[in-house]
């Protein structure tokens, strides 16, 4: 079992993380395409929308939300460092008739800010706890976009090849790396059940 203990200063952090805070997960286990990864509980600031279908300028005004949002539109008017990754929590077949989906998008909170985040002063903009969670992930290299991610969890559903395992009723992705970096990193995750 791989342990990833990214807090502590004499670990080592995955290299796909950079020099950015991380969540902190533990490799259950690594199958042939993916891996199988327990998280540890933290807090996150979130904002969310529906789309019914996927709005690339939607998912820009989010992103540009939370950025504020750690840019210093919080109630200390302070800078926060990015983390990674940028996760995005897509629950489709919501709404009217269930043609919507909900976007959520996620920044960490860096370790050492967790306890006591300050507030976020967008009503639109809120500070979540993820649980402790464990997720089916598989990660490829490359520049990502929705319908990428698309057929990576239809993949990874594949590689499973068992629907009783995983949560089908949403999926999350996982992006690591800002738009002008080469050597790129993403991940699709699905939700395991026990």
């Amino acid at each position: 079992i791989a342990i990833c203990l990214l807090d502590s200063a004499a670990s080592t952090k995955p290299s796909f993380c950079h020099d950015l805070d991380c969540p902190n997960y533990t490799v259950l286990r690594s199958f042939g395409g993916y891996e199988l990864r327990r998280y540890e509980m933290s807090q996150w600031v979130t904002t969310r929308d529906l789309m019914t279908s996927y709005d690339s300028h939607k998912n820009s005004q989010m992103f540009f939300k939370l950025f504020h949002y750690i840019s210093g539109n919080n109630t200390a008017g302070m800078k926060i460092p990015m983390t990674a990754p940028v996760v995005d929590i897509y629950t489709p077949g919501v709404g009217e008739n269930n043609q919507q989906t909900v976007m959520e998008m996620h920044f960490m909170i860096p370790h050492n800010m967790q306890p006591y985040p300050p507030a976020p002063t967008d009503p639109t903009v809120y500070i979540s706890m993820l649980p402790a969670l464990d997720v089916y992930v598989k990660s490829f290299g490359g520049f990502s976009d929705h319908m990428t991610n698309l057929v990576k969890i239809t993949e990874l559903k594949n590689e499973i090849n068992n629907s009783s395992l995983y949560y089908g009723d949403h999926f999350y992705t996982a992006g690591y790396d800002g738009p002008y970096s080469v050597n790129r990193h993403n991940e699709v995750w699905l939700a395991a059940k026990h």
